[in-house]
């Protein structure tokens, strides 16, 4: 039964009350003023469903939030193994010395509260340029049609992409290229926001991370600007950035330093008050020590649902900073468009939603037993798991560390695993460049019966090791 039908016949009773007591005049003073409260709790009820703030509500896939408990593991599966007692820090002194690997940074500031509110809408998206612009030839301008179509009501203020060569190509195809000013960054990292409404107080690319050796394409970036609003005066710093692989690793100096990294170039390039937004495609979920690490700093605001949702949206606006939220179309790509409608200074028009705490782990059910869509629950390089009690086996020849996982992942018995790469193997002719630079002849895979407890994590190179996620 819905709350207005509750309301009605709470009223009906109190008016029958007071008609079988005609005597008593209050009665029906009391019924009559109980019944008109009703009626405006439903009429304050509808013109909540339908005045402004409706504006800003995306309908098709729009995620109606829930009122959070703090972020947890779900206990139906292997996620209890990522508890954050296991993961103490590794033994100072003994670490690789790696160019990733920095301090730990400060955290990060909220949203300026006072102030001219405003309503800013984002656009994170992996284009998958190899495949849909070089392989298919842009495919009809698919992707330009998605970024289109979900700007119908209200337009873009920023846009981030990732595995993008060209933005100016996939802009004017949408017929936006005048509205918006583009940067293009070296690691095929693009944004472009709206230069109608906001001015370029200054940007820039910080190199974050870099590719493990397996899976090596180079180092990531973060690209950033700084931005003014011209009609509010608000500030914003967006960030966008392609994470490292493999998947769930962090790259070569793992997910906390990425995350640190990441950090850092908000703190260093950002000033205190100023509204930041972290779009990307981060090759790395919610099972990660990469977002485990970046929502000590940020909320994430929304996620989508590759690869166990490795496309995130951040900020540090507050928790009721969230206004509507969507997860778009492919459009040719690999990975769904994502969006965000988010909300700096109190709008007294829009009701913001409560983050939903169990999305990111939602997603994360959908990681396969095959190399296209399988991915880890977690990996780190340099790293071993010097665990010696309980089952344990041992595979030979195995080609990756990835492999090592998906193998752990199919075995029930194990809880954690550890990889060694065999020596470097020659190029042969016809090797792309980031091949030539992760090529090596397989090694052993130890698979292992217990999770790592204190002390048990060591630096150790040569190694990888990690664990499966179920």
């Amino acid at each position: 039964m819905s709350s207005d039908e509750g309301l009605a016949d709470d009223s009906k009773d109190l008016i029958g009350t007071g008609r079988k007591g005609k005597e008593r005049t209050w009665h029906r003073a009391a019924s009559a003023a109980i019944f008109f409260a009703g009626f405006l709790l439903v009429g304050a009820f509808f013109l909540c469903s339908t005045g402004p703030a409706a504006l800003h509500q995306q309908q098709a896939e729009t995620r109606q939030l829930v009122v959070p408990a703090p972020d947890p593991a779900p206990k139906t599966n292997g996620t209890q193994q990522l508890v954050e007692g296991v993961w103490d820090k590794l033994p100072v002194g003994l670490e690789p010395k790696l160019w990733c690997l920095g301090p730990v940074p400060p955290k990060l500031w909220k949203v300026e509260a006072s102030g001219k509110p405003l309503l800013i809408k984002v656009l994170s998206y992996n284009l998958f340029w190899w495949n849909l612009y070089i392989k298919r030839g842009g495919n009809g301008d698919s992707a330009s049609k998605v970024i289109k179509a979900s700007m119908e009501d209200t337009p873009y203020d920023v846009m981030g992409f990732q595995e993008c060569r060209d933005p100016w190509k996939v802009l004017s195809a949408a017929g936006l290229l005048e509205q918006y000013d583009v940067f293009h960054g070296k690691y095929d990292t693009c944004m472009a926001y709206r230069k109608a409404d906001w001015k370029v107080l200054s940007h820039g690319l910080t190199d974050v991370a870099e590719d493990m050796p397996k899976n090596y394409y180079g180092k990531r970036g973060a690209l950033w600007m700084r931005l003014q609003h011209r009609l509010t005066g608000r500030k914003l710093f967006f960030v966008n950035h392609h994470g490292p692989l493999s998947v769930n690793s962090g790259g070569i100096c793992g997910g906390q330093a990425t995350a640190h990294n990441l950090v850092r170039t908000m703190t260093d390039n950002a000033e205190p008050g100023d509204a930041i937004i972290l779009t990307g495609d981060f090759n790395a979920n919610a099972a990660s020590l990469t977002l485990r690490t970046l929502k000590k700093y940020l909320m994430q605001v929304f996620n989508g649902n590759v690869f166990g949702g490795i496309d995130n949206i951040l900020s540090n606006i507050e928790d009721d900073g969230i206004v509507a939220t969507k997860r778009l179309g492919k459009g040719g790509s690999d990975h769904n468009a994502i969006n965000a409608v988010i909300a700096l200074g109190k709008m007294s028009n829009v009701n913001g939603l409560s983050p939903d705490w169990t999305l990111p782990w939602r997603v994360m059910g959908n990681n396969g037993f095959d190399d296209k869509k399988f991915w880890c629950g977690r990996m780190e390089f340099g790293v071993n798991y010097e665990i010696s009690d309980g089952w344990s086996k041992t595979v030979e020849n195995v080609k990756k560390p990835d492999r090592c996982c998906l193998l752990c992942q199919m075995d029930k018995r194990c809880k954690a695993w550890a990889f060694k790469q065999g020596p470097p193997a020659p190029p042969h002719p016809g090797m792309d460049w980031h091949m030539l630079q992760g090529k090596a002849f397989p090694g052993p895979c130890w698979l292992k019966g217990l999770v790592p407890q204190h002390g048990q994590r060591k630096w150790e190179a040569g190694l990888v090791a990690g664990l499966p996620y179920r």
